[in-house]
């Protein structure tokens, strides 16, 4: 019993001392968000190395409240802006490809998670230039998302487009000008059709005039016969 009471003296504070500790997703993000402003202020200002510690920084803000909060609704959010930074501020590839990953693997469901997917293979191919795994994260990307059920979204179009310029070993500039080319080849092929469907209506015009002039001809040609029998 005296031990009972010992280990309860010693774990209660202890389990008080964390609940007290633990900051509210508020604060935290609170925290994030007030970093990564003074990163970008850093860095307009033109010093780089200060504005690198303060995204990351602001990275750690993030980390945090998905220590603490991994089931939050905002937790697909903060695994998207942690992976951002990694891209846009820090160049950190392997580390933006991780955190997508994560973001896929643990909110499948959410539209941050298709972003995500789509933001692995785009990194593989545009900056880390890894064509074999862009191939592979497109066609996983186009496994699950075949196509986009939001008008508004381009993802799956734009996955499938690059996987074929990845396979048929083309820039993007030669589908755009092969595409202007059936256009225009389709055009072309429109208005020469168009033109045959004239000449044919002219034809059959003429035809029918022929026809209609015809029968009157040989009515003359008999009107001059009796005329002369007479």
């Amino acid at each position: 019993m005296q031990k009972l009471k010992f280990l309860l003296i010693l774990i209660v504070p202890a389990l008080l001392l964390t609940a007290c500790s633990k900051e509210s997703e508020e604060t935290i993000l609170l925290g994030a968000k007030t970093k990564m402003d003074e990163a970008k202020k850093l860095e307009s200002e033109g010093k780089a190395d200060d504005a690198k510690k303060a995204y990351g920084e602001a990275i750690e803000f993030y980390k945090k409240f998905l220590t603490e909060y991994p089931n939050s609704p905002s937790a697909p959010e903060v695994y998207s802006s942690i992976a951002k930074v990694y891209v846009d501020n820090l160049r950190d590839y392997p580390n933006a490809i991780k955190f997508y990953n994560e973001l896929s693997q643990k909110h499948p469901a959410t539209k941050e998670s298709k972003y995500g997917m789509f933001m692995v293979a785009f990194i593989y191919d545009e900056m880390l230039k890894d064509k074999e795994k862009a191939k592979e994260s497109y066609k996983k990307f186009l496994d699950k998302y075949p196509k986009d059920e939001d008008p508004n979204e381009k993802m799956s179009e734009s996955a499938r487009m690059m996987l074929q310029m990845l396979d048929e070993n083309r820039s993007i500039e030669d589908i755009i000008k092969n595409t202007q080319k059936d256009t225009v080849k389709t055009d072309t092929n429109k208005k020469e059709t168009s033109k045959d469907k004239k000449e044919v209506k002219k034809e059959d015009k003429k035809k029918a005039d022929e026809e209609v002039k015809t029968p009157t001809q040989k009515n003359d040609g008999v009107k001059d016969t009796d005329t002369k029998k007479q």
